[in-house]
């Protein structure tokens, strides 16, 4: 056993001259492989930023024409509105028709122009608030225009954008 161990530890006493080798026990276990580096989570790409549905431009264009049906159709069956000169909340589409009937014959040829908005979308739902100004001219032919504020709470059913909550209010100044 001698014979075979003496040329090994030769073997170590040179290769320590030479700085190659140190004389340290032989781990009991073999030496931890060090855990690969995680890899960087991949940065996805951001979703694609939905365009505002133009629910309220669709509004001032059905107002601006007169066209009740333009109108109803851009409203969900159980939707609330607090209308610019209404005292009570319209709930569901047969009050907020009876509304927009009384409303665009006592006043044909009012124009809705939007002013500021601010769109927002959350998935299939969205909010879009502002201002508005109505113009008319009044069978004395005078020119009348009113400046509103509006919200509009709007959902995503079956593809179509509804609005399901409005109010509007005269704009104080």
């Amino acid at each position: 056993m001698t014979q075979r161990l003496f040329p090994a530890v030769v073997a170590a006493f040179a290769l320590a001259a030479a700085g190659c080798a140190q004389f340290a026990p032989a781990p009991a276990t073999a030496p931890a492989v060090p855990e690969p580096k995680p890899a960087s989570p991949a940065v996805a790409a951001p979703p694609p930023v939905e365009a505002p549905p133009a629910v309220a431009e669709q509004w001032a264009a059905a107002f601006t024409k007169g066209d009740l049906d333009a109108l109803m159709r851009l409203y969900d069956d159980d939707a609330r509105l607090w209308g610019t000169s209404s005292s009570q909340l319209r709930k569901g589409a047969r009050a907020i028709r009876q509304y927009y009937a009384q409303l665009l014959k006592a006043f044909p040829g009012t124009r809705i122009s939007l002013r500021e908005t601010n769109p927002r979308v959350y998935g299939d739902a969205g909010v879009k608030s502002g201002s508005f100004t109505m113009r008319r001219v009044a069978p004395d032919g005078k020119v009348v225009v009113t400046s509103a504020r509006f919200t509009m709470t709007y959902v995503r059913r079956d593809g179509q954008w509804l609005i399901v909550d409005q109010h509007s209010s005269l704009a104080t100044r």
